[in-house]
């Protein structure tokens, strides 16, 4: 974080193009190369102007479009802004800091660029489409997170804390297909699987572990009361679990933006949107 902090000019403001030529930093600090940055950046542009033309012309505004304070920041500074906070989490004095700016804009350009984010990448909660290209296979699972205590947790039997849990869909290669609501920590993942079931092809299979006995999806053997599994059941128990491991690493894979494995500090509302954009993030680096 030092060197990023150096990486700056006279304005006392984030350097992109030192930036771009230090790769390995920025994609530490971001998640994404130069080339991915630039990407996404571009992808960005034309949906940040249209918003900010909304914006100019809302009811009630006093001033004339072209009127009133300059933005600091420019897309490419407020878009790097986003990522250093979903991977580091740290809190908005240090970011402002970073960035130059003052510590009560920070939520300002937060809240302006990140449903942009959700445009961009359109990850769905229910309904899937799948290309010819893909295996009919679909895993599933489900993650909890600490939070504070606040609406929308949960306290979870399994964590014994307070967390809010989703559930996640992807390929047999990773790919994450759909994210569904973020509910309370203590709803079964059957129950939350039951509720938020997601449409696609009826030739698509889908795997869960065992906390999906019962869902329409298959699962692991389960061990029978007062009898072992046999030599055969345990292979088969194990070939699953080798197959369906791709999503355990897919949630760690989130889970390296520490916004979504640290203990959530924000409003719960915002949860799902964020878990949505990385989810995003991992699916645009990826694939």
């Amino acid at each position: 974080m030092a060197q990023a902090i150096n990486i700056i000019n006279q304005t006392n403001m984030i350097n992109l193009q030192k930036l771009y030529q230090r790769p390995k930093i920025l994609e530490r600090l971001t998640g994404l190369t130069p080339l991915k940055f630039k990407e996404l950046l571009i992808k960005l542009e034309p949906l940040f102007a249209i918003s900010e033309a909304k914006r100019k012309k809302q009811t009630g505004r006093q001033r004339k479009i072209g009127g009133g304070r300059k933005l600091s920041l420019g897309l490419g500074e407020t878009l790097f802004m986003l990522l250093l906070y979903y991977r580091t989490y740290t809190n908005h004095v240090f970011i402002a800091m970073v960035m130059g700016i003052d510590e009560s804009n920070v939520c300002r350009y937060l809240r302006r660029i990140q449903p942009l984010l959700a445009q961009v990448f359109k990850i769905p909660e229910r309904k899937i489409q799948m290309s010819e290209d893909e295996i009919m296979e679909l895993i599933v699972d489900a993650t909890e997170q600490e939070t504070e205590r606040r609406d929308g947790s949960g306290y979870s039997g399994k964590k014994k804390k307070q967390t809010v849990k989703t559930q996640i869909t992807v390929t047999p290669n990773g790919k994450i297909k759909s994210v569904s609501k973020s509910v309370k920590g203590n709803i079964h993942d059957k129950k939350l699987y039951d509720q938020t079931r997601s449409y696609t092809d009826k030739k698509v299979k889908k795997r869960g572990d065992l906390g999906y006995v019962g869902a329409f999806c298959e699962t692991p053997i389960k061990k029978r009361k007062g009898k072992e599994l046999t030599n055969e059941e345990k292979t088969n128990n194990k070939q699953f679990s080798k197959e369906r491991i791709i999503v355990e690493h897919t949630i760690a894979h989130l889970k390296k933006f520490r916004i979504l494995s640290h203990k959530f500090r924000n409003k719960i509302f915002s949860y799902n949107l964020i878990f949505k954009n990385i989810a995003g993030l991992r699916n645009f680096v990826a694939f």
